[in-house]
């Protein structure tokens, strides 16, 4: 298929990649003439053209009925797909050049050529609406109806640009004005020619290219059109009335300014201006480089294996499943959950999905700002050789998109476990999927719940297509814990009981919190989506506080008995906000004042999961990509002053909105096989400007592992002979800023500590692990505390044999005395030897319930442990265990090596949910029998995540 270049692409990588060969270049067209037709076209008559306008301004309800019905396979939105289906043959038959129509006289750059245009070389037609609009002066929000905005875009033919300045079009950008469809009031799209000429749809091919989730089907694709299309408003919104029209390239004749011939530019001129500008954009790397630089295989692509061909044996034999080769259940393209503010000027939903943040909030960069300057959000993350920089994209949306919050609507283990919870209680199923998709799909439960206060969120809606009347809840719920969620979350209440479990209050519906309380600029957002942002008056505190995080990372349900609906009391399920107020990472603010002072060392959760520093150096950025004073020059009438309405400011610091903790094992599912979850593999905004940028979600994984590396440390203690053993210590600390592992009851880490020779060769061992991730002995078997149902493995303080080891983790069993996974039948605590967070104390007066912690809160069958005091003395947030190893077995011992793994989804849980045989079970199976653990460039080897080593001699 070709490769149709989108004219949002900047002029510097426009030239180039259309530029071909030199030994055989394109057949250079007829010099245009302006009131000629496009070669090839067939114009339509007054009256054909006059009835396909018409079409273009139908009611919704007939262009949709018009569509074939939506599927599963092909979720397209049906109003903009019609709409665009209509305008494909309005343009085909040029039905924009008959009289009346007034089009400007020459092609020209939109924007000062030396600072690279925006849309490169066009030539825009107005609809006799938009003319007299423009020449009454462009009164504003008087843009009549059914008018529209044609934007015709050229490419340069050949080498010789001085002489005879020969264009060929290749894409149309019209605007389509039907103001009861939007709150913008403007059908947007972008139109290549292969798709008006042959019928191709322009999308591209991971690994090839930017924008589609899948390397064969279209409907992946993510359409070039909409109705509150952020790829355009992110410009538009800048600008009164969403449009940039006037009439200085107008003919006099028909009101422009002065009367032009065919505007040539002399490209060499430009480059050579642009490399005296901006000498550090390399743009002769651009204009020397081929087409295929630029479309060639992604470098991250590689490093991030995709999902094994077949399933690990392996995993196979440890569950005792049939190895299910057939396809994987598909997701819904992230492209199609697409919530967007409706027509009028009253208040919109109080929650739209990401993508209406996209635009402004991602990783684009226009080559007239640079690539390393503050209106990009991109860092340099290295170089792929010597000078040729690598970037990351660093942007809210870039990092929110790949992060576990981001796809919590979407995360398979949620959906599996939702669905086990439903299906083992099903007379309370529909209350129970209602409260799991408070936090999961936050947006889409709450956003039904003030719309149809008796209803509960259905699993159902998760599929909602656009033809259903639930779809605007499942596009929310998809998108996880969307912007809306936290930037709409008002203080009230907040850090306290009231507010955990997902019961935050929202702010009014057009009230936006951001962390800025000083010189925000709110035109743009307030102009695109009746939403004003805000931080005045205390309000940025709240979106900065460790309260806001609490909200949804303190969960306490109802504990029933198996089978059963009746609650019978309320438990922490997770609490990992409670852990970090109980320890020396503490830090008070607006909403939290623990003990009247902060912890000795105070972080709050932003400080370390919301980072303010790449690669070590300070971010100092605009927090939007938009039409601003840096952006090329371009007229912005109405706006009486550009700086205090338009005109972002650098933010230092700039906090990324990375957002991740460990959980490398579900981030790797959605890595290694974006298709199934209906992600693409990078976002195309954030690639549109010629240099290499890491995939978004490699950025993810390794932020993910920099937070492994730091989140504990492990000490070899002295070896010493005592008698018939080798004795040593072995000493974990956790440095995480609360219990390790924290979060769902499931999660463990557990220590592997070995004896070895000095050829490297395993004498003996405790902690190791089979190609499933389950721990076995010295004979190699799995040990039965894996999957037994009574009993866990114990506490231990010494360990003196290989089928022992130390696992931190938090067992419960249920009201049949069997451990048990679930969320609601936390019956009975029967281990939980979690790793402290430092400064913990079993007295923490703000947290006591009868004058003792709760369960969930308190450790478990410690065993009187002293690292894990009872006391209301601080813990050191660590746990020493002592090896005793017979000297019999290790003659020729000569060093030891312990180190710390993690699992966020060990064998038992597993095993638990694979007992149903259920749709996200089977699902969740397919998916992890076929995840890639075994490949050098893995990050969690053996379904094991490594978090920290230490080596030392035995002797």
């Amino acid at each position: 298929m070709m490769i149709s270049f989108r004219t949002f692409v900047p002029l510097a990588l426009l030239l180039i990649a259309c530029r071909g060969s030199s030994k055989s270049p394109e057949p250079e067209p007829a010099e245009y003439k302006p009131s000629d037709y496009e070669p090839g076209y067939t114009p339509g008559t007054v009256e054909e053209c006059a009835s396909l306008r018409a079409a273009l301004f139908e009611d919704s309800a007939t262009i949709i009925a018009s569509q074939p019905p939506a599927t599963f396979a092909d979720p397209r939105l049906p109003l903009e797909a019609g709409l665009n289906n209509r305008l494909r043959v309005f343009l085909d038959r040029q039905c924009y050049k008959l009289p009346g129509w007034s089009g400007e006289d020459g092609i020209h750059l939109t924007g000062t050529p030396t600072q690279g245009a925006t849309h490169g070389w066009v030539r825009v037609w107005y609809s006799p609406e938009v003319s007299a609009w423009l020449q009454r002066g462009r009164p504003e929000g008087e843009v009549p109806a059914q008018a529209i905005i044609i934007k015709e875009t050229f490419r340069p033919i050949g080498e010789a640009k001085e002489e005879g300045g020969v264009f060929k079009l290749v894409a149309w950008q019209p605007m389509i004005r039907r103001p009861l469809d939007s709150r913008d009031g403007w059908f947007w799209s972008d139109i290549a020619q292969d798709e008006v000429r042959h019928g191709v749809v322009s999308c591209s091919r991971p690994p090839l290219a930017w924008n589609s989730a899948d390397t064969l089907r279209l409907d992946n694709c993510r359409p070039f059109n909409g109705f509150g299309y952020q790829v355009c408003l992110r410009c538009h919104a800048s600008q009164r009335d969403f449009t940039f029209a006037q009439t200085t390239h107008l003919p006099a004749s028909t009101g422009g300014g002065r009367a032009l011939t065919q505007t040539i530019y002399d490209y060499r001129r430009v480059w050579r201006d642009a490399d005296a500008q901006n000498p550090d954009n390399h743009y002769d790397d651009y204009k020397n480089a081929p087409a295929s630089t630029y479309i060639a295989p992604h470098p991250d692509r590689d490093a991030i294996h995709p999902a094994l061909g077949s399933a690990n044996p392996d995993f196979v034999a440890q569950y005792g499943l049939p190895a299910d080769e057939s396809a994987p259940f598909e997701d819904i393209p992230r492209f199609f959950d697409h919530v967007y503010p409706k027509a009028g000027h009253g208040k919109p939903d109080t929650f739209l999905t990401s993508d209406q943040c996209w635009g402004c909030h991602s990783g684009v960069a226009h080559v007239a700002q640079g690539l390393d300057g503050a209106g990009s959000m991109l860092a340099r993350d290295g170089e792929l050789a010597p000078g040729k920089p690598r970037y990351a994209d660093v942007s809210p949306y870039g990092e929110w998109s790949v992060s576990m919050m981001g796809l919590a609507g979407r995360d398979p283990i949620f959906r599996a476990q939702r669905e086990w919870e439903a299906d083992h209680r099903s007379a309370c199923a529909d209350e129970t999927t209602d409260l799991c998709y408070s936090c999961h799909g936050a947006a889409g439960q709450r956003q039904l719940h003030m719309d149809a206060p008796s209803r509960k969120f259905d699993h159902a809606m998760i599929s909602a297509l656009s033809d259903s009347p639930d779809a605007k809840y499942g596009e929310l719920a998809r998108d996880g814990i969307t912007c809306s969620v936290c930037h709409q979350m008002s203080g009230e209440n907040l850090g306290t009981p009231a507010s955990y479990t997902g019961n935050w209050i929202p702010t009014a519906a057009d009230d936006v919190i951001g962390p800025f309380s000083t010189d925000v600029r709110a035109d743009p957002m307030k102009r695109a989506l009746g939403k004003t942002p805000s931080g005045e008056g205390g309000r940025d505190q709240v979106v900065k506080s460790s309260a806001l995080c609490g909200s949804c990372h303190v969960v306490r349900l109802p504990v029933r008995k198996v089978g059963s609906c009746i609650n019978e009391r309320f438990v922490y399920e997770q609490a990992t906000f409670l852990e970090w107020r109980n320890s020396s990472y503490r830090k008070n603010d607006a909403f939290i004042s623990d003990e009247g002072h902060d912890g000795a060392t105070p972080q709050s959760c932003q400080d370390c999961h919301m980072p303010r520093s790449f690669a070590g150096s300070p971010l100092k950025k605009k927090i939007a990509s938009i039409e601003d004073a840096d952006y090329p020059t371009a007229s912005i009438e109405g706006v009486p002053d550009v700086h205090a309405n338009v005109d972002l400011v650098e933010r230092e610091p700039f906090s990324r909105h990375q957002l991740n903790g460990i959980n490398l094992f579900g981030l790797s599912m959605f890595a290694q096989a974006p298709r199934v979850f209906g992600l693409a593999d990078y976002d195309y905004i954030s690639n549109q400007h010629g240099e290499p940028t890491r995939l978004q979600m490699m950025t993810a994984l390794l932020g993910g592992r920099a937070l492994a590396d730091a989140s504990a440390a492990v000490e070899l203690g002295e070896p010493t002979v005592i008698g018939d053993h080798l004795e040593f210590t072995v000493k974990v600390t956790n440095k995480a800023g609360h219990k390790l592992p924290s979060g769902v009851a499931f999660r463990r880490a557990f220590l592997e500590v070995s004896v070895e020779d000095a050829a490297g060769k395993t004498l003996w061992a405790s902690g190791r692990t089979n190609g499933a991730g389950a721990i076995v002995g010295g004979d190699g078997q799995v040990l039965a505390s894996e999957m037994d149902l009574l009993t866990p493995e114990p506490h231990h303080q010494v360990i003196t044999r290989e089928n022992e080891v130390q696992i931190y983790e938090e067992r419960i069993a249920d009201s049949d005395g069997k451990l048990t996974t679930s969320f609601l039948g936390l019956y009975q605590p029967v281990k939980d030897n979690r790793l402290l967070p430092t400064g913990w104390k079993s007295n923490f007066a703000p947290l006591l319930e009868g004058g003792k912690l709760p369960d969930g809160l308190a450790p478990h069958g410690v065993d009187g442990d002293s690292e894990y005091p009872d006391d209301g003395s601080a813990a050191c947030g660590c746990d020493v265990v002592t090896y005793k190893v017979p000297l019999s077995v290790i003659t020729s011992h000569a060093r030891l090596r312990a180190r710390l793994h993690y699992q966020a989804i060990p064998p038992y849980y597993l095993r638990d949910r694979f007992s149903v045989p259920l749709p996200d079970a089977q699902r969740l199976y397919q998916i992890t029998s076929h995840l890639d653990t075994t490949s050098p460039s893995s990050f969690i080897p053996g379904w094991n995540l490594p978090l920290t080593e230490a080596v030392r001699a035995s002797r």
